[in-house]
């Protein structure tokens, strides 16, 4: 019964440290080359946006299942 919430909570945490490594990896690249910041600024984004949908997803399947019960 509490399995699933104890699931969820692992996805979502793993999901929030995926965003932090994404970030930390930029800021390094980013103090080793400067000149290329844009770019990377804009696939930080587009990598952060990817996990954080992730933890959406499992943050509304845990309402749902906790609705459900």
């Amino acid at each position: 019964m509490g399995l699933e919430f104890l699931g969820l909570g692992f996805a979502i945490g793993i999901g929030t440290f995926g965003e932090a490594y994404v970030v930390k990896s930029v800021i390094e690249s980013v103090t080793r080359q400067p000149e290329i910041s844009n770019t990377l600024r804009t696939f930080m984004i587009i990598g952060v946006a990817l996990v954080e949908t992730g933890i959406i997803y499992s943050f509304i399947l845990g309402i749902l299942l906790w609705i459900k019960m």
